[in-house]
């Protein structure tokens, strides 16, 4: 029974083979007719012509069944003559015509493959499109019968091979153009639809909505996996989101959307998505203009987006809104790198909904972003508008300690101890440039304030030690404000407040002075800031390039900056010198710190001084200058103050009265401001009052000779008024008469801080008169210039000043010189005797 079965369905096959054989075999030997009646049945459908050069039938190309190959086809549209574009022009076609559906007599492709070719379909100025082609024929009426079919409807499978498809509406300037490497189109029907699946590689020469703004994917090999539907009822085609495109980089982009048709003009509807996609990848599918200022801003990662675009197909841009997120990334500054940021926001070409879309109408919003500044963690929000030239809107704030702030900067020039400090910034001005160069001008409006808590920080190369800084400083982009800030150097505690010119403008290169005007309030003043000054600055080895810009910076800013500081203090010690109610204005400029108006109660009198020091940080050493008066001061005290002048012949111990005093002085230093002797200069206008020399060695010697009876341990003169020229370690002593309670003495000569002291004293023999208690001093009486004299020198020998006795007044030095010229001459006269 069963081999009975299989043998009858054996006898039923080969039927079915004889009689599809027949008909291919009747259809080979018919082909020409066939292709004649298929040729005008296509150029029924069209409103055009479909020119074919060759023609060949091919039964077992893609299986059994009616296959043929076109060669050389060109299809037109009617008005060909006019615009001279064929809208389709291959080389070769190959057709698979159904099976089933040629023997109900209607035509559908099975299977459509075209090769080396182009199709161009455009839209004129007047509006006319070459797609009239498709349109039904004027001299031709509808099938009265019912639903017409149209073209698409008869299509199955499409396969693309080097082929170039483009299209350009004149009327909206929007264009396309694409080469189909190797792509196959899958088509399938439904009563109100079809539907498409195209796979593939495929070349993108450029798909652009305005000309003037460029094109999306120019000159872009990517890989199609797209999945379309049309709805025929509802004229919508649909871009299904399991659609995707791989670009060259390797990067998929999702892709969805919907065209409605049903309008004119069309509207659109399209959405994109890529992960993990960069930055500088996705720049290569925008449009070049775009591209390039996104690209200037300079941020280089990877990112996730979702893109939404949604227009009309006319002269106006199309709404963007982009959702993303970065992965991490770094931002360079000109005073370092934004690290390990991140952000998430969103873009709009449509800001403001009451204008169209467009550059000038961008936004972008990123709050949260989070990253470092070197090591400096910070936190902010960012609003850009207009992309075209970035207006940037940026709340922030960041917190600093110690560790964090220290790994900014170089250890061996810059050391953060202890303590926190809180900055809140708001900037409203151009992203792309903050500071215009030509102008002189910051880009943009900015505020913060910096809130210092408890901060310690020392400066390495001029052992400056602050600590217990605190306070606020409010900021913008010129100027830095201190209401009040309040620190300690180690032996001070100091109120400063005042502020600082042009402190942004500078660090973007601006060639403006930066200047600080403080007043700067130290009550108790133990006075250290001469050895920071003129002390020598400790260079340190630049190891760490990565801490060195913010460095150099502040080295720079602090080298740079002109400073204009009103100081005062209640009480001022320095060393030996003390002062009360000192107050005056410092100017620190080039190196150079000017003391102008400085008054002060010292000495028991009043001081006031002008000058400056200047440090070169060269071979040259520091200098200073200063000038001044002293008035009604203690002697005791101005010579204890000062250190006796470095000398031990005089001091403060022996002396007692009051002075009053003009001096101008300059002396160079050395770095432990210690006075560099022969460097000395000056002029003094001595003024002593009620002046007495108590226990003076020189006078206790004189005692041994003269006067023995006399009381020379204390010694009360008269006022003493004489100007003193200082050369270098010498106190030139004009010719000054000494009146005093033991005797009258006359000077004059040099008195040495070395070894070079040499003065000449007259002591009129008026003085063996006995001058007791009851002695009336009487200055510049006539008579003792008159009489007879006893002549003594004062000396240098072996560092001890001595007095001997002289037989004659010295002669000044040029007479001495002179005397000693005439000798030579009588000697030689006498030689020319002999």
């Amino acid at each position: 029974m069963f081999q009975k079965i299989l043998k009858g369905i054996a006898i039923f096959a080969l039927f079915i083979g004889l009689l599809v054989a027949g008909v291919e075999l009747w259809f080979y030997k018919n082909q020409a007719e066939i292709f004649v009646k298929v040729k005008a049945a296509v150029n029924d459908e069209i409103n055009g012509s479909l020119e074919i050069e060759g023609f060949r039938f091919r039964p077992f190309q893609d299986g059994f069944g009616f296959n043929f190959t076109l060669y050389n086809v060109v299809l037109r549209d009617s008005l060909y003559n006019q615009h001279k574009t064929d809208l389709l022009n291959a080389k070769l076609i190959h057709v698979a015509l159904d099976f089933g559906s040629f023997y109900k007599g209607v035509i559908r492709l099975q299977n459509l493959v075209i090769q080396d070719g182009n199709a161009t379909l455009f839209v004129r100025k007047d509006g006319y499109t070459n797609l009239s082609l498709f349109g039904a024929k004027k001299t031709k009426t509808k099938n009265k019968g019912g639903k017409g079919e149209q073209l698409i409807d008869k299509l199955g499978r499409i396969h693309l091979y080097n082929f170039g498809f483009h299209f350009a509406d004149s009327t909206t300037g929007k264009k396309f153009g694409a080469v189909f490497r190797d792509v196959t189109n899958r088509v399938s029907h439904s009563d109100s639809s079809w539907n498409a699946n195209i796979n593939g590689p495929i070349f993108f020469e450029g798909l652009t909505f305005k000309p003037e703004k460029g094109g999306f994917l120019i000159n872009q090999e990517t890989f199609a996996n797209l999945s379309l539907s049309y709805n025929q009822r509802k004229k919508h085609l649909y871009i299904r989101p399991s659609s995707e495109l791989r670009v060259a980089s390797q990067d998929i982009i999702d892709i969805k959307g919907l065209f409605d048709l049903s309008e004119k003009p069309a509207h659109f509807n399209l959405g994109f998505g890529a992960r993990k996609i960069q930055i500088s990848s996705a720049l290569k599918l925008l449009p070049k203009k775009i591209a390039g200022t996104l690209d200037s801003i300079g941020v280089k990662t990877r990112v996730n987006t979702r893109v939404s675009v949604e227009g009309i197909f006319s002269h106006e841009p199309p709404a963007v809104h982009v959702v993303f997120e970065t992965d991490t990334f770094q931002y360079q500054l000109p005073i370092g790198i934004l690290r390990d940021m991140k952000a998430k926001g969103v873009y709009t070409n449509q800001a403001d909904k009451t204008k169209p879309p467009g550059l000038l109408n961008t936004q972008v919003n990123v709050p949260g972003v989070k990253g470092l500044f070197e090591t400096l963690p910070f936190n902010f929000d960012l609003k850009i508008d207009n992309i075209t030239d970035p207006i940037a809107l940026i709340r922030g704030k960041v917190k600093a300690d110690s560790a964090t702030v220290n790994g900014l900067l170089d250890p061996k020039r810059y050391v953060v101890r202890g303590g926190e400090a809180y900055i809140q910034i708001h900037y409203d001005g151009s992203l792309r440039n903050f500071y215009n160069p030509k102008t002189d001008q910051f880009n943009g409006k900015l505020v913060g304030r910096l809130n210092l808590d408890n901060l310690a920080l020392d400066y390495v190369p001029r052992e400056v030690h602050l600590s217990k800084v605190n306070g606020d400083i409010y900021f913008d982009e010129k100027d830095f404000l201190l209401p009040a800030l309040n620190m300690n150097d180690g032996h001070n505690a100091m109120y400063v407040k005042g502020g600082i010119t042009n402190l942004i403008p500078y660090l973007f290169g601006s060639p403006r002075i930066l200047k600080a005007s403080v007043d700067m309030n130290i009550p108790n003043w133990k006075m250290n800031w001469m050895e920071v000054f003129v002390g020598k600055r400790n260079v340190s080895k630049k190891t760490n390039k990565k801490k060195l810009k913010l460095s150099d910076l502040l080295d720079n800013v602090i080298d740079q900056m002109e400073i204009d500081a009103r100081l005062q203090s209640k009480h001022m010690v320095y060393h030996h010198f003390s002062a009360d109610n000192m107050k005056g204005l410092v100017t620190v400029k080039n190196n150079i710190v000017t003391l102008n108006n400085f008054s002060m109660n010292a000495f028991g009198g009043g001081v006031k001084i002008s000058g400056s020091i200047n440090n070169p940080y060269s071979t040259e050493p520091p200098k200073v200058q200063i000038k001044g008066n002293i008035s009604n001061a203690d002697v005791h005290s101005v010579f204890y103050s000062f250190n006796n002048f470095g000398q031990k012949a005089v001091t403060h111990l022996n002396l007692k009265g009051k002075l009053n005093t003009e001096f101008n002085f300059s002396a160079n230093l050395k770095n432990d401001v210690t006075i560099i002797p022969k460097s000395m200069k000056g002029e003094v206008k001595l003024n002593l009052e009620r002046g007495q020399v108590n226990n003076f060695e020189p006078f206790l010697k004189m005692k041994k000779l003269i006067f023995k009876n006399r009381n020379l341990e204390r010694v009360r003169f008269s006022p003493i008024r004489n100007d003193l020229v200082l050369n270098g370690e010498e106190i030139i002593i004009k010719p000054m008469e000494i009146e005093s309670n033991v005797m009258t003495l006359f000077l004059e000569g040099i008195y040495s801080f070395g070894n070079k002291t040499d003065i000449s004293i007259e002591i009129p023999l008026r003085n063996l008169s006995r001058r007791d208690s009851t002695y009336q001093l009487n200055p510049h009486d006539p008579k003792n210039k008159k009489g007879s004299r006893i002549y003594l020198r004062a000396v240098d020998e072996n560092g001890q000043v001595n007095l001997k006795l002289a037989f004659r007044k010295k002669k000044p030095k040029s007479e001495e010189e002179k005397d000693d010229k005439d000798n030579e001459e009588d000697k030689k006269d006498e030689k020319v005797k002999d």
